[in-house]
């Protein structure tokens, strides 16, 4: 009598292969969530002008120190803008993730979007930190801009 192997389409080693392209997609999906938390908790708090100038937390440029009105407008810009571009990319990398899972086309996939959503994810913080800057600037008092020496 022969023996029957359990798996009948898959070698052992290809179950297994499986497993870690799930593990490490999973890994990179709860990454994308714990950013769209952390961010949503730091838009919460510039809201509510939480976040105080500092040298640890937050988009610090030279617009952005130059007044307490314009920290704090441009923390709620930069951080508004993260969160939403995080969440958008998350959602748009889960439902990407569940297409090829469902349509089982090649699991590589699963692996290669989301770190290509976590490369977006930094592209965005740079042009957030961008959109701080010009709300800093946008909010400077026009005194303080003709004041500066040339």
């Amino acid at each position: 009598m022969g023996h029957s192997s359990v798996y009948t389409d898959q070698t052992p080693n290809a179950r297994y292969g499986r497993i870690s392209i799930g593990l490490t997609a999973g890994f990179n999906l709860v990454l994308l969530i714990i950013a769209c938390a952390g961010l949503w908790f730091l838009a919460a708090r510039a809201n509510r002008h939480g976040i105080a100038p500092s040298t640890t937390l937050g988009f610090r440029t030279q617009h952005t120190l130059a007044s307490l009105h314009g920290w704090y407008v441009a923390q709620r810009v930069g951080f508004h803008f993260a969160a939403i571009a995080t969440t958008i990319i998350t959602v748009v990398v889960f439902a990407i993730v569940a297409a090829v899972y469902v349509r089982r086309l090649n699991p590589m996939w699963i692996m290669i979007v989301p770190i290509i959503g976590a490369l977006a994810v930094a592209v965005c913080f740079m042009i957030a930190g961008q959109k701080a800057d010009q709300a800093a600037v946008s909010v400077e008092p026009a005194g303080a801009m003709a004041a500066s020496p040339a």
